[in-house]
């Protein structure tokens, strides 16, 4: 649609929860978002799962019984969420691969800090057009480079990509030594920044919820100063971040600009930046969203 060159995607791949669907007297129900839904047929089921989908969840077919079995069966619904997730993750890659066919626009794509390292097993089979770009600086159209990284500083999250800030910058900055001319790379770093605006999120308590003062909920940077320090150092002629959904927009730190489209899993919205770079930098930088 827009006659990219090169498809970027910074992140977080897989979602964090199962709705169960419940096969009831010939038709289904369940409860998304404190709404109870039902549907009387398989194109209501259908509808229903994609809403599901859409919001960044999983759905499966199941009785009432399994469900109840499964909510007191941790393992279980692990071994489940890591199955849908990897289902996902490839029903993902195979539409890209053919919506992208013959079209010769490369997509390279990074982890995220929340999703598992078992979805990476599916990024790294053969046979997809998509290119898992974690770890790696890369040639790419337009005669640039690409530096791509999925980790970040630690979170109150616990996530399974996630390291202190010195040995993210020794991650970070190995990298960046492989850059030919880092005014002529993109780094596609999946945390942002460390107070740059693009990093603003809610103050959290020992129990993991929102810091509310005077009604207001508290919000500050959670972005990485090791990541602050490798643009700064580096200055690359662009940034892509996301990690920080609710933090969306664009930034320039030196001669950098940064940006992280921000998104709204729970609302369905789905949100990029169209940028185009020319020989002396930066031309165009227009969010886009669908």
């Amino acid at each position: 649609m827009y006659k990219a060159n090169v498809a970027l995607l910074a992140g977080d791949l897989t979602g964090k929860a199962i709705v169960p669907i419940i096969g009831s007297n010939g038709g289904y129900e369940t409860d998304l978002f404190g709404v109870h839904r039902h549907a009387r047929d398989d194109p209501q089921l259908a509808e229903l799962e994609r809403d599901i989908a859409d919001v960044g969840y999983y759905s499966f077919v199941t009785t009432d019984e399994e469900a109840t079995r499964l909510a007191s069966d941790e393992p279980g619904r692990d071994e489940l969420l890591h199955r849908l997730m990897n289902e996902r993750v490839k029903d993902w890659l195979d539409l890209a691969t053919e919506r992208l066919a013959d079209t010769g626009v490369p997509l390279y794509l990074i982890p995220g800090n929340d999703d598992e390292f078992g979805i990476d097993e599916v990024l790294n089979a053969p046979g997809h057009t998509p290119i898992n770009a974690d770890g790696r600086v890369l040639d790419i159209p337009g005669e640039l480079q690409l530096l791509a990284s999925g980790w970040s500083n630690h979170t109150p999250w616990q996530t399974p990509r996630e390291e202190s800030e010195d040995e993210l910058y020794a991650r970070l900055d190995a990298l960046a030594q492989q850059v030919r001319d880092p005014r002529r790379a993109v780094f596609m770093i999946h945390v942002p920044p460390h107070d740059s605006g693009l990093d603003t999120a809610p103050i959290l308590d020992e129990n993991l919820r929102p810091t509310v003062s005077a009604g207001d909920v508290l919000r500050g940077p959670v972005g990485s100063t090791a990541v602050r320090r490798i643009i700064e150092t580096y200055q690359p002629v662009l940034a892509i971040h996301g990690h920080i959904h609710e933090s969306g927009g664009e930034r320039r730190i030196g001669d950098t600009l940064c940006i992280n489209p921000g998104s709204e899993a729970n609302a369905g919205i789905l949100r990029g930046y169209l940028v185009d770079i020319g020989p002396k930098g930066v031309e165009l930088a227009q969010r886009v969203e669908g």
